[in-house]
């Protein structure tokens, strides 16, 4: 990563989720990105790593990505930072929220830059940060995967044009940070996607519609929390 930034992926709770730290070396302050599962092992993380937290980001409402903010308020009293579109979709609300607009920027220290891209298709707000080097982008994108498009809000041809959006858009060499632990490795970048991601070789929205949605049933709701107890110690 470029100088004075760095990005550190905590993997948490029972769907392999990745909460995300977007630090600047030298202030030592951070923003998490979609805090979930357990506030106080976030915030454990981020003391091991000697950080302040100076925000909250997230790249969409589902719970497994923000069911932690409010708890993790009580720790850190910062801005929690979300597209307004997806505000407008989902009714997400919460203390300290900041609805957001595409490109808005958001820094860190003297070194760090956020910009805030929305990056639709698995939820009509869904916002992915990108920072030199590097795209944060929540359930929008995996390694060697991309986020399901038949949950309520869900666009499988919106998917595809943000999918597009993004390896057209940006450097070949643009680190991705996903959302979720899938792949075979925790990041990767864009130009190694283009080589291994199946839902990046199609050249058609319909072959990608067919292949997204392949035994799926669109607008279904989402699945039950599953039960799960945070790690100890």
């Amino acid at each position: 990563m470029s100088e004075g930034l760095f990005v550190h992926q905590l993997a948490l709770g029972p769907w392999d989720n990745f909460i995300t730290f977007i630090g600047d070396r030298a202030s030592r302050s951070c923003a998490v990105v979609d805090p979930a599962w357990d506030a106080a092992t976030i915030q454990r993380e981020a003391e091991r790593l000697d950080l302040r937290i100076a925000a909250i980001l997230c790249t969409h409402s589902h719970f497994d990505h923000v069911d932690q903010v409010e708890a993790l308020l009580h720790h850190a009293d910062v801005p929690v930072h979300m597209l307004r579109p997806e505000i407008d979709f989902s009714g997400f609300a919460c203390e300290n929220l900041v609805p957001s607009s595409p490109g808005d920027l958001l820094r860190l220290g003297e070194h760090v830059e956020i910009t805030m891209m929305h990056t639709p298709g698995h939820t009509p707000g869904s916002t992915s940060y990108r920072v030199r080097g590097g795209l944060v982008c929540g359930d929008t994108l995996f390694v060697d995967g991309c986020g399901r498009c038949d949950f309520v809000g869900g666009n499988p041809q919106v998917m595809f044009g943000t999918l597009r959006s993004l390896v057209e858009g940006l450097p070949g060499d643009t680190r991705m940070y996903p959302g979720h632990d899938y792949g075979s490795t925790p990041t990767s970048t864009l130009d190694e996607q283009l080589r291994t991601n199946p839902y990046l070789r199609h050249g058609t929205v319909a072959d990608f519609v067919a292949h997204r949605m392949d035994g799926k049933t669109p607008d279904t709701a989402l699945p039950p929390r599953p039960q799960w107890s945070p790690p100890k110690g």
